[in-house]
């Protein structure tokens, strides 16, 4: 008896409909604090790592990444995602998605050991040999623990997962810098990434009490794989869309532009990573849950995708128009040569965290074969233009690329994403278009304060100043549009009035 209700303890949902407005609120916040305390340490990391390192560093792991990347997709196969979406769970069901997770992953660390050689060989870089065999063993241990983070967030258990990776995160970012310190080089990056995995494997499983059975049922993981396979399938050539990028400036540019390039894009998205993780993460399983009821999933769809413009718009705004002091405050002088194509890589990243969010309704409302065609049609054309725009000009062919593709698919992609959901495409621009307007006003007005800064009075600001000043103009313009028109005041109204959620009822 006590197994069983160990067990119902991570299975059964039935107890989260109850204040799910409340708990999905808390939980977002709860997750948004653990990412801004992530935020913090991954910037304070950088800003010492950027100083220790070299940009040829760098390259280096990217140019590993970006192939074995594509791997270690088939690791979960959308089993995750498939546990935390089923209405009703067994023992044999979790238990059999577990096994499959741990053959999965150690074939899969055997292929990138056996692939090593190739990918030194496709490079001309005899470094990678040995980097690659270790993340192959990074990667087994990940696929450890990949149900028991699945079932902590199907809980909503997001405290405890926000507590997890503030730690992991803190004992990852030490080690890197003790080992950068010490005058290791690249192998500090990939002693990072290791120690993060070990540490978050250990802990899930000391959070998540659920232990397998050892059983085996093809029954019970058909569904789940059947599930799961749209959203590999699309996440295998979103890979395409998001990594060929390295690997070709890496094979036809060098070490050092990618390296110059990957620390652009990265630091670029830390900040919307941090936004958009935990609200995705918080996101997933409530609206699965809301499925069945189409006006409350639209309701809290609305609310979410507003947040995450509302966020996410105008920062990318600010980062891009003071790019270059960015780039010197946290990486330091020698990385100045980021921040163009840091700029380029903002007029993508300016829409492309709310756009994402489409796929997130094709997931939770079961249309996987779409999510699956959308991203394949992407990374047709995503493809075919890194390779174009990295033989037309380099890095900066590769972006021109990425602009042009994402732009000319935006309209089809939403229209298409969309079609026959709880959600039209009329929700979907009255949610970001006041975030996306008066971004450009906030920015205009940075751009304003920039100029006359630097080309008519020539003013001398320490960087921090000068980013603390323009900052301080982008949100007071931001804020005052939003509050001069009713539609978005309500709107904004209402993302404040969310603290009414914590209030004991």
């Amino acid at each position: 008896m006590a197994k069983i209700a160990k067990e119902n303890k991570w299975f059964d949902t039935v107890h989260l409909n109850k204040n799910l407005k409340s708990r999905s609120v808390k939980g977002g916040v709860s997750t948004v604090a653990g990412q801004v305390g992530s935020f913090i340490l991954s910037t304070s990391s950088t800003v010492i790592m950027a100083r220790l390192l070299l940009p040829e560093d760098y390259g280096l792991i990217a140019m590993v990444s970006s192939i074995i990347g594509f791997v270690t997709i088939f690791k979960d196969l959308g089993l995750s995602s498939a546990v935390i979406q089923k209405d009703k769970l067994t023992q044999t069901e979790v238990s059999s998605v577990f096994w499959t997770n741990i053959i999965i992953s150690l074939c899969i660390a055997l292929i990138i050991a056996l692939i090593a050689p190739i990918i030194a060989y496709f490079y001309h870089e005899s470094r990678l040999l040995k980097i690659t065999l270790l993340l192959a063993l990074d990667i087994f241990i990940v696929g450890l623990a990949l149900q028991h983070h699945a079932l902590l967030k199907r809980q909503m258990r997001f405290n405890a997962l926000t507590s997890l990776q503030l730690a992991t995160v803190t004992l990852s970012l030490l080690s890197s810098i003790l080992f950068a310190w010490l005058g290791f080089g690249y192998w500090a990056l990939v002693i990072q990434s290791f120690v993060l995995s070990i540490s978050q494997t250990i802990a899930l499983w000391l959070l998540c009490d659920w232990r397998p059975d050892f059983i085996f049922s093809k029954s019970s993981v058909k569904f789940f794989l059947k599930f799961g396979a749209g959203i590999t399938g699309f996440d295998v050539v979103n890979h395409f869309s998001r990594n060929m990028d390295n690997v070709f400036i890496g094979k036809f540019v060098g070490s050092v532009a990618l390296g110059l390039y990957s620390k652009a894009y990265q630091l670029l998205m830390l900040p919307i990573t941090q936004l958009r993780n935990p609200l995705n993460a918080v996101a997933l399983p409530v609206l699965s849950s809301l499925k069945d009821n189409e006006n409350r999933y639209r309701s809290f769809y609305s609310q979410y995708l507003f947040v995450l413009a509302f966020f996410s718009m105008p920062i990318i705004i600010y980062l891009v128009v003071f790019a270059n002091e960015i780039i010197e405050i946290i990486l330091g002088k020698q990385w100045v040569q980021a921040a163009p194509l840091f700029q380029l890589l903002g007029v993508v990243a300016f829409i492309q965290p709310v756009l994402s969010t489409t796929g997130l309704i094709l997931i939770t409302t079961g249309r996987v074969n779409r999510y699956f065609k959308i991203g394949l049609i992407g990374a047709v054309f995503n493809v075919s233009g890194f390779g174009i725009g990295v033989l037309l000009d380099g890095v900066r062919g590769v972006i021109f690329a990425q602009i042009i593709v994402f732009y000319g698919l935006l309209f089809p992609t939403l229209f298409y994403n969309l079609h026959k959901t709880p959600i039209s495409v009329n929700n979907f621009v009255g949610e970001v278009v006041a975030p996306l307007i008066f971004s450009l006003l906030s920015g205009l007005a940075m751009a304003a304060y920039s100029y006359y800064t630097n080309t008519i009075w020539h003013i001398q600001i320490p960087n921090i100043a000068y980013c603390s000043v323009g900052f301080l103009i982008g949100t007071i313009v931001y804020l005052g549009c939003m509050l001069a028109f009713p539609c978005s005041r309500t709107r904004f109204v209402r993302l404040i009035e969310m603290r009414n959620s914590f209030k004991p009822k």
